[in-house]
């Protein structure tokens, strides 16, 4: 069941404008509903040939994962040139995948974008910044631990969580873009604080690589909140990630821990980017109306990172 509802979730990459309530006011009806198809819409970043040489592994804008593109599909060649085609125009295609476990996602089909996918695709480059009113600054780091705590009571698995979609800390294959934008709604409507983004990338020859505790992820990118913080009269900035630690951290800290070498030779962190909070994913995307957001926590609230 779980596998089912993971591979018909269309990952809506933002097509959507800005909102903003109190937690206490979020929205508490299920999100509008598409027609759901057994393909997500996702546009290619690049690929790179697998360490075996048995295959391409694609990476998409729309989710951290790596996406692998066996060379004995037979459509291979035409599915490639797809992903050239459209890697070239920054367009999003219909992609289909099996395998939804870990470790490998496979890339069975790919189709050409609808019309109405396409337009979707140019409606989601709006950019609304916070209100002038949301403060830059946390005043201490009292107050910067008060909220990261809120946060982890906020995750799907503690039973805690009062706000109207958990945070799928619990799952972090995948939604890390979800997470983090949540995070930031309820760092603006519950605390009336803005923060920034902080996204990691993986560098030239491998991927990032995280002890999941269980079992190790890995991810091609990964993006938590950026918040600046008043702390001894100076200003620092932490990154709050309840998905990898239990308190705030140091960017330094954070990209430290994707490089494990324990769980692959190929780990490797290339660099880290800091963005404006209402970014969503890479590339600009954004989700004014957190509606993708919620979608995504939805459908990843009962899967657990390690089975």
């Amino acid at each position: 069941m779980k596998l089912l509802r993971l591979s018909t979730l269309l990952l809506l990459t933002s097509f959507l404008f800005y909102g903003c309530q109190r937690s206490s006011d979020f929205n508490t009806d299920p999100p509008q509903t598409i027609a759901v198809a057994d393909y997500k819409l996702f546009t290619p970043a690049y690929y790179r040939e697998s360490p075996d040489g048995a295959s391409i592994q694609v990476r998409f804008y729309e989710s951290p994962r790596i996406f692998d593109l066996p060379k004995n599909n037979p459509d291979f060649e035409t599915i490639k040139s797809m992903l050239d085609d459209n890697q070239l125009a920054k367009s999003p295609l219909r992609v289909f995948t099996e395998n939804e476990q870990l470790p490998v996602v496979t890339i069975t089909a790919a189709q050409k974008a609808s019309a109405e996918d396409i337009q979707n695709f140019n409606n989601a480059k709006v950019i609304v910044p916070p209100p002038a009113t949301i403060k830059k600054i946390v005043p201490d780091m009292e107050t910067l631990n008060e909220m990261f705590e809120y946060f982890k009571q906020q995750g799907c698995a503690t039973g805690t969580a009062t706000i109207d979609y958990c945070i799928t800390f619990q799952y972090v294959v995948d939604g890390c873009y979800a997470r983090a934008h949540k995070m930031r709604q309820i760092m603006e409507n519950e605390f009336g604080y803005s923060c920034e983004k902080v996204f990691s990338y993986e560098g030239a020859t491998g991927y990032l690589a995280v002890d999941a505790g269980d079992c190790c992820v890995y991810w091609w990118y990964h993006v938590a909140p950026l918040v600046t913080v008043r702390d001894a009269h100076q200003l620092k900035k932490f990154v709050m990630d309840p998905s990898m630690f239990d308190g705030p951290v140091t960017i330094e800290t954070w990209t430290g821990a994707q490089e494990n070498f324990d769980c692959t030779p190929y780990a490797d962190f290339g660099y880290s980017e800091i963005t404006p909070g209402y970014v969503y994913g890479p590339g600009g995307s954004t989700d004014n109306f957190y509606s993708s957001t919620n979608w995504t926590l939805q459908w990843y609230a009962d899967l657990v990172t390690c089975l």
